[in-house]
């Protein structure tokens, strides 16, 4: 891997970092895409997608430092991310399509796909830690997180798509500095360690 690609990973998936400490919810998705769309767009790397989901998920395990989380609320999340940026990857050709109709479908295939293997996650990790999580409790918290939230959040991902494209939204070069990716990543653990 050359040393450029490394700090464009090393920026996005910090960007990732920050925004996973501070934004949480259903926006987060469509925000994670569209980066992950834009760093796509800079690197030309579908490996270096799911690199980025990696620097981004080891951000948030700064959070397995806080003794009063349970563990389940870092390394769920954790996996999250790492199956948001994998989906990405998958659906990357839609992604960067011409045509709209395949391109504005990317992002609700990949919320929907990685909120359904993350629900397959959660029965393996009941069945073997017996931890609950609400989104299993009932076909119908299941049905509500993967598709009505997954709708909502890949619809919310396509709109911004549609956004960056339509100003011609392009990345500063900061992306390509080591002090600047460095300092992201700084910037992330600290405040993934104090929110």
């Amino acid at each position: 891997m050359n040393k450029k690609l490394t700090i464009q990973i090393l920026f996005y998936g910090s960007l990732w970092g920050i925004l996973e400490a501070t934004i949480a919810g259903s926006i987060m998705f469509p925000i994670a895409g569209l980066i992950l769309y834009k760093a796509y767009q800079k690197t030309e790397s579908r490996q270096s997608l799911f690199y980025i989901g990696v620097v981004a998920a080891s951000i948030k395990s700064v959070d397995l430092l806080l003794p009063q989380l349970s563990i389940y609320k870092t390394i769920n999340p954790m996996i999250s991310i790492l199956l948001e940026a994998v989906v990405v990857v998958l659906v990357v050709n839609l992604l960067i399509s011409q045509a709209p109709q395949k391109k504005y479908i990317a992002l609700p295939i990949a919320s929907i796909g990685w909120r359904a293997i993350f629900i397959a996650w959660m029965g393996f990790q009941y069945i073997t830690t017996g931890n609950l999580a609400p989104y299993i409790t009932s076909f119908a918290a299941g049905f509500e997180f993967v598709i009505l939230v997954g709708l909502l959040s890949g619809a919310i991902a396509s709109i911004g798509l549609f956004v960056l494209d339509e100003i011609k939204f392009k990345v500063p070069e900061l992306s390509s500095k080591w002090m600047y990716a460095t300092g992201l990543l700084i910037i992330a653990i600290i405040t993934t360690y104090t929110l």
